[in-house]
Parts: structure tokens; C-alpha cells; sequence
């Protein structure tokens, strides 16, 4: 995966201006995520922010220039959680709950299943956004989780080799978050899930990811 550079807004020559650019890629987000690409006029977001269209034009080429840098902003944002945790050096059995819970939250966060919709919505007709957007986020997170997993591999402590670690991270978080956040995305069930809820979900992923469908029972006692 082609590394993302870090998102900042565009420079600009006074406090003022640059302030405007930041505010204008706050509400343009806002707008984007609730309306869609389609949905958004940029003479209505200047209206709101103030400027004008040949400064939009001339710092990001024009609409479809603003979505992406909105977006990825956005993307960012909701990745930061993930980066702030510290694995580097704990157990599974410490880690994956903690990540798994991590994960579950982000998921279920209101702009992040806001920006699901909208790679659905208009991931085909923006492919390099899209590419961009999931890079950052969900391919964040798998990179994150996939370097601990291809540490633990090289020491030894109990996570197999014989599955590539980033194939083994996608997995994790396809237990972790996948089931529910299709059906947060759906509006099939509520994104508000109780800590016994979210401790379920979880658990069980956590025990799947290290055990397999079998019990842990009965690999303690050798069955098959």
C-alpha cells in the first residue's frame, strides 16, 4: 500500500485565510457526509464560510479536489484512536479485548458509519478517493494491528506464522466489527450498544480469533 501522506489544510498567506480553509473543509465534510457529493453546492458552503470559488479553485482545483481533502481529513480523524494505543509489547489475551473494543467503537461511531455510506454511495465514481479514504482508515487499522501481529509471530508467543499477519489483522477485525457494523450501516440495529454488548462481541471474537470454533475445552483435553 502506497503511503499516505499526513492531511493538513492547504497553506495559506494570513492567519485569517488559513482559518477559513479550515473551516471550509469542517463544514464541507459535514455537508458531504449528510448530503453526498451531488448534494453539496459550493456556492452554499461559501455562503456559509465565506471566500470565493477562485480561492476554492485555486488551493483545491475545484469540488471534486474539496471532497477528497474533506474526506480525508475525516479519515484521519477517525483513525486517530487506533494510532494513540500503545500494544507494542503486550499478550493477546491483553491486547486483542483492548483493540477489539477500540475497533468496535470506531466503527460504530456515527461519522464513520456516515463515511461507509458515502464510500458506497460514490465509491465508483471516485475510485482514487475511495482508495485514498479506505487507506487511511480501514486500511489503517489493519496495518496498525497486522505490525503487533507480525511481532508476536517473529517472538514466538502464540499467534501462528503459517497465515500472513495482515491476512490474520483483516480477519480480527472482520470478527471484531464486521456483523455489527453492516447492520449499524443498514439501520438495522442500533449503533448504541451496552457495555455487556459490546464486552460479548468482543469476547467471543477475541476467543474465535485464538481458539477456532472449537472449544477451548476441548483442546485443552485433546479432542478433535
Amino acid at each position: 500500500m502506497t503511503p499516505i501522506p499526513p492531511i493538513t489544510p492547504p497553506k495559506h498567506r494570513t492567519a485569517k485565510g488559513a482559518q477559513r480553509l479550515r473551516d471550509l473543509l469542517a463544514v464541507a465534510a459535514e455537508q458531504f457526509l449528510d448530503r453526498g457529493f451531488d448534494g453539496v453546492a459550493v456556492d452554499d458552503l461559501i455562503a456559509r464560510v465565506g471566500g470565493s470559488r477562485s480561492n476554492i479553485y485555486s488551493h483545491f482545483g475545484g469540488k471534486e479536489g474539496l471532497f477528497k481533502e474533506a474526506m480525508l481529513n475525516l479519515c484521519v480523524e477517525v483513525a486517530k484512536p487506533l494510532e494513540q494505543l500503545n500494544i507494542a509489547n503486550g499478550k493477546p489475551e491483553q491486547v486483542l479485548p483492548l483493540l477489539g473494543k477500540r475497533l468496535l467503537d470506531t466503527a460504530l461511531a456515527p461519522r464513520t458509519l456516515a463515511l461507509h455510506r458515502l464510500l458506497v454511495n460514490e465509491g465508483r465514481r471516485f475510485p482514487d478517493i475511495a482508495q485514498a479514504m479506505w487507506d487511511v482508515s480501514y486500511g489503517k487499522a489493519v496495518d496498525i494491528l497486522a505490525s503487533w501481529i507480525a511481532t508476536q509471530q517473529e517472538s514466538g508467543k502464540g499467534l501462528a506464522n503459517t497465515v500472513p499477519a495482515k491476512t490474520l489483522a483483516e480477519h480480527f477485525i472482520s470478527l471484531v466489527s464486521g456483523h455489527t457494523k453492516l447492520l449499524a450501516a443498514s439501520g438495522l440495529r442500533s449503533s448504541l450498544l451496552s457495555d455487556s454488548e459490546i464486552d460479548d462481541i468482543v469476547g467471543h471474537a477475541v476467543q474465535t480469533f485464538l481458539y477456532g470454533a472449537s472449544s477451548l475445552e476441548s483442546r485443552r483435553q485433546g479432542e478433535p
